[in-house]
């Protein structure tokens, strides 16, 4: 039997190695904690390159845009890290009083909490994609979750699909680290893209970058 490496089977098993590989970079990288923000980034970023170039080289390309990334990456995962830490520190507070009003802490906790969630989805998606001031692009992580809260569903069902999987059946840990969370990354960067689109002024974005002999290889 003839072996063709262009047939879908092989085609197949190079993507899944090429993913398997930017996972498992992701993971490294999010181990000091910090760098998790970072990481996002630049994971967002090479997997809307993929989109638009299929054949780009994912390590190198996660490689490059992680150190483009960075610092604006850690400053914002820093800032997520207070609000969260504010948040807790509410939940903790507002539970403990022994009054109606604390109904009313609680309720404007969950809202905020709402908040900080959705634009934390959607601020590394945004810092990867468009050429944004660091204020503006808070600013769209706010206002864009509701703004396309058709495609925010989407993203929600995705993550919350994924993250239930992840607690409640062990194996599937060890395919998320092996490449499961770039695999969960490009079904939502599909939805982010279709969202950008539809809101978004096409010459804010980012610059697309020329890939020269690119090839599929890892």
């Amino acid at each position: 039997m003839k072996f063709n490496i262009d047939a879908p089977f092989w085609r197949f098993m190079s993507t899944l190695a090429r993913f398997t590989v930017l996972n498992v970079l992701f993971v490294i990288t999010c181990i000091p904690v910090a760098t998790i923000g970072p990481a996002l980034a630049a994971l967002y970023s090479t997997i809307f390159a993929y989109c638009d170039h299929e054949d780009v080289s994912l390590h190198r390309e996660y490689l490059k845009r992680l150190k483009r990334e960075f610092v604006r990456g850690l400053l914002s995962f820093l800032i997520y890290i207070a609000v969260a830490a504010v948040l807790i520190f509410g939940f903790v507070f507002w539970g403990q009083v022994q009054s109606n009003i604390s109904y009313i802490g609680l309720a404007i906790l969950i809202i905020a909490t709402a908040f900080a969630i959705l634009s934390f989805e959607y601020q590394y998606p945004l810092q990867a994609r468009f050429d944004a001031s660091f204020g503006r692009t808070w600013k769209n992580s706010l206002i864009l979750p509701w703004a396309a809260f058709g495609h925010t569903i989407i993203i929600v069902v995705i993550e919350v699909a994924f993250l239930a999987v992840f607690f409640f059946v062990p194996f599937v840990r060890v395919l998320a680290v092996i490449f499961g969370f770039s695999w969960i990354t490009y079904a939502k960067s599909l939805v982010f893209l279709k969202a950008f689109d539809k809101f978004s002024d096409p010459a804010k974005a980012m610059e697309q970058p020329t890939y020269v002999n690119s090839s599929a290889s890892l």
